[in-house]
């Protein structure tokens, strides 16, 4: 998967079911989707908070997309210490938060991944994270021809790609390969955010405010997976 901002249980999920994961960095970039931004809870609503861009081609790769100088900690951490006012568990969170936000990182890709690792550290995952960056380049492919370059060069027998993604892929063609693709089925099971309405497929900060991390951790290992 692409190295998301602070990404949502689901995320999580799919790292926990892996004996590997790699961090897709060297995919293009993606404007506004959520490598630099992810959601938060304000209010009862879904609100957007990321991390500030250098102006850059879109087309660059997103280990090449560098955080902007303009980029201030506070700005961040200001929402969270505003929207989770009531929160029980804020002022662990943003204890532990703040540390990360403010060790420099040049590009989006090395701040997420890092992200990634102290998330999964805090609810108790173990599964080795690695770069695609760290491995043979191939041929230069995308798509499903890259994803098998990579499982080639890791030794891997299955693929574990998220659900809503199955489109993506041929499983004949991942057999054909000496490949099993396997489907992560979310599960988002509503938890108390001190609102009427559960809101799911927020980022993991979200069920961290009101949570201890040991059951954010449970639930990080979930999903459901079945053979495509």
């Amino acid at each position: 998967m692409q190295p998301y901002f602070l990404p949502y249980l689901g995320y999580y999920q799919l790292v926990a079911a892996a004996d590997l994961f790699i961090s897709y960095d060297t995919a293009q970039f993606i404007k506004n989707g959520w490598i630099e931004r992810n959601r938060y809870l304000l209010d009862g609503e879904p609100k957007w908070f990321g991390i500030p861009l250098e102006k850059s081609s879109h087309r660059l790769p997103i280990q090449e997309k560098r955080i902007s100088q303009s980029f201030q900690c506070q700005d961040v951490i200001g929402k969270l210490k505003h929207a989770y006012r009531a929160a029980p568990y804020r002022e662990k969170v943003l204890e532990w938060l703040v540390p990360m936000l403010e060790k420099p990182a040049s590009t989006i890709a090395d701040f997420n991944i890092r992200l990634l690792r102290e998330t999964c550290a805090l609810i108790g995952i173990d599964t080795p994270i690695i770069e695609a960056s760290s491995l043979p380049p191939g041929v230069g492919v995308g798509g499903q021809a890259r994803v098998l370059e990579l499982m080639a060069a890791t030794g891997a027998t299955h693929y574990l790609n998220p659900a809503a993604g199955a489109f993506l892929y041929d499983a004949r063609e991942f057999a054909d390969a000496g490949i099993r693709l396997e489907l992560l089925h979310a599960d988002l099971t509503p938890y108390p955010q001190l609102t009427k309405n559960f809101v799911p497929g927020l980022s993991l900060l979200d069920a961290l405010m009101f949570n201890l991390p040991e059951a954010v951790g449970e639930w990080a290992r979930s999903g459901r997976i079945t053979h495509a």
